[in-house]
């Protein structure tokens, strides 16, 4: 099962590269060896398992774009796409009977973790450092490493909530390690220890003019700007 599932995300990674002109890349040699072989005519199974590392016990694919990309409508897209069943937010999200403000999508196959959820400050902390959300010193790359690793070991972790809302920082949130692991946001590959996580790594852009569009049109919709 963990074969054919690697298998399939192999193909559908490369498949949705080419239909949406999103651009897969990796620091990893691995990584770069796998995708050649996936353009080869003949290939073994035994080869390509070998390639993407059987004996983990999660995949984590990192997903970088900048603000306003479409980050979050392609996760919920891709995380049907894998499958699975009950997608949706962790808890139920915030209005559901027990649940919370949170920014974490799962099914019972695939779980997205948005990054923002790493800031190091709130909303008023960075008019206090006088850095955006966009900056890497307003990263905790150090937690972020560390629960990441842990989730591809099969750990669970209690992880922090950045409320777009009201720009707080809420009580973390326990997210349980499912088969794949999907990280989205701003800086995914930009600390050497987050990058050497990932197993496929995936760039998504658009042009400047939608992008801010989009922008303007979510944040005036759903964070209160």
């Amino acid at each position: 099962i963990k074969q054919i599932m690697m298998i399939n995300i192999v193909s559908l990674l490369a498949v949705v590269s080419v239909a949406v002109g999103f651009t897969p890349f990796s620091a990893h040699m691995g990584l770069q060896r796998s995708l050649s072989l996936r353009r080869e005519k003949s290939v073994t199974f035994q080869q390509l398992c070998m390639q993407l590392g059987v004996d983990e016990k999660v995949i984590v694919i990192g997903v970088a774009a900048d603000s306003g990309c479409g980050k979050s409508t392609f996760m919920r897209r891709l995380t049907k796409v894998f499958g699975g069943k009950n997608v949706g937010p962790l808890g139920g999200g915030f209005g559901a009977p027990g649940g919370w403000e949170t920014n974490t999508l799962v099914s019972d196959v695939t779980t997205v973790i948005c990054l923002d959820d790493y800031h190091l400050n709130d909303r008023n902390g960075r008019k206090v450092s006088g850095l955006t959300a966009l900056n890497v010193k307003e990263q905790k790359f150090d937690l972020m490493a560390e629960h990441i690793a842990a989730l591809k070991s099969g750990k669970s972790i209690s992880k922090p909530i950045y409320n777009h809302v009201n720009g707080t920082i809420d009580t973390p949130e326990t997210v349980v390690p499912t088969p794949i692991i999907i990280i989205e946001g701003l800086h995914p590959l930009v600390d050497s220890r987050v990058r050497d996580l990932l197993d496929f790594t995936i760039y998504l852009d658009i042009s400047d003019d939608i992008k801010f569009a989009w922008k303007i049109q979510r944040d005036m919709a759903e964070r209160g700007w």
